[in-house]
């Protein structure tokens, strides 16, 4: 598989995209990739990539492009998540300012984080298979365990990829979401599902609000709304 160019300048061009809590989710079944994020920021679109049939990077925090970069190259090569982690926490990268996920469809017993030293409280990260959540700047300890709780429960439940990664957004809002955004929880949000056979630059699903103003709508709300709407001309 080859970067196209609509992907190469999606993947260079300089993003404002910090994040506060972020999933990766595989759909072993399908082999759909998924990828949601929320917080309180402009946009946290950026901060990461899937590529379809291989798995998917988030670099979040102060959301390096760099190292995302290496990471989706290096993901591509059929590297593991574990020498992927190890080679974005090279210096070059200020690794301790960033937080890293990497699921892999060839490692799904493998998938590896690493959250930096100079990273906000709340920080951290929990992974099951095929599973990654992380988070930093969060309101309390327990956000992260909710989310994953969340995931874990709508895989059991059958739920399509898409409305797991919607529940697991709405679970990290109500847990307390980020801290800087009070009551209002977040001001932007994402999601995106690739399917195996998507390129890389035009994906079954992508979805997000950003730019919502401080004290407004919770943007993970407003997202929900896009995404029922999303939803009614994607049934399966």
């Amino acid at each position: 598989m080859k970067f196209t160019g609509t992907f190469l300048i999606l993947l260079f061009v300089s993003f404002s995209s910090f994040a506060t809590w972020s999933i990766i989710l595989v759909d072993t079944k399908t082999g759909e990739i998924g990828i949601a994020g929320a917080s309180c920021s402009y946009n946290c679109y950026g901060i990461g990539r899937i590529i379809p049939g291989k798995g998917a990077v988030i670099v979040q925090a102060m959301s390096n492009n760099d190292a995302r970069k290496k990471g989706l190259e290096m993901l591509e090569a059929n590297a593991s998540p574990d020498q992927i982690i190890k080679a974005l926490r090279d210096p070059e990268f200020d690794p301790e300012e960033q937080q890293y996920a990497v699921v892999s469809l060839n490692y799904l017993n493998d998938s590896k984080t690493y959250t930096g030293t100079a990273t906000h409280t709340y920080h951290g990260s929990l992974i099951s298979r095929g599973v990654s959540v992380q988070g930093n700047t969060l309101t309390n300890k327990d956000e992260l365990k909710i989310i994953l709780e969340t995931v874990l429960k709508g895989q059991k439940a059958g739920l399509r990829i898409d409305d797991i990664l919607m529940l697991a957004l709405e679970a990290g809002s109500i847990a307390g979401g980020d801290k800087r955004c009070g009551e209002q929880r977040a001001t932007s949000a994402f999601m995106m599902v690739a399917r195996p056979t998507d390129k890389p630059s035009k994906l079954y699903m992508e979805l997000q609000f950003f730019g919502q103003k401080r004290g407004g709508t919770n943007a993970v709300t407003l997202l929900k709304g896009k995404y029922e709407k999303w939803k009614t001309n994607h049934p399966r």
